[in-house]
């Protein structure tokens, strides 16, 4: 075990890294990836299960949010990093108020799976470990917006038809 004295002050100890990083890992797959769905092998979380409750479940998978971003706050992350989990976290809560279409977003979107990928992304870096380089950062996000633009396309494609096939 570390002594207190190897920890830099206003540094978190490697205690307070280890504990962040599980409640993160643990908060972060009970809500988009605990539950397998049978024959199709697909995982998905509670969050959108609870979000089939208008407002009250997205408001509860949201305050479960707060505590991945308070973990943040506690192991001094980059104002950065914070708003982008900020960000993930809203954009979470609003696009789940929408019926239905809300509620297949939290499967695709898995905000709180992205959220502990950047509160891991800080530790390594206290830790001292090697952070991904900038340009693999980039490339993700791009790959995250042709990605959910894509699926705003299909759901779009996808919807039409069905209700084409509806009203018909």
């Amino acid at each position: 075990m570390p002594s207190p004295a190897a920890t830099p002050p206003g540094q978190p100890s490697p205690e307070q890294i280890a504990s962040a990083r599980r409640f993160a890992r643990r908060a972060a797959w009970f809500l988009d990836s605990s539950i397998r769905l049978p024959f199709v092998g697909i995982r998905i979380g509670v969050q959108p299960i609870i979000s089939l409750i208008p407002v009250a479940g997205d408001v509860a998978g949201f305050v479960v949010t707060l505590g991945i971003i308070g973990q943040a706050v506690r192991m001094k992350a980059p104002p950065r990093t914070l708003a982008r989990m900020a960000g993930y976290a809203v954009l979470d809560l609003f696009v789940g108020l929408v019926p239905v279409a809300g509620d297949a977003a939290d499967f695709f979107l898995r905000a709180n799976t992205r959220n502990c990928a950047l509160l891991e992304r800080h530790l390594d870096a206290l830790e001292g470990k090697p952070v991904q380089p900038a340009w693999q950062r980039r490339l993700g996000v791009l790959l995250l917006v042709v990605t959910l633009a894509g699926a705003a396309w299909l759901a779009w494609v996808l919807g039409s038809a069905v209700v084409g096939a509806l009203f018909a």
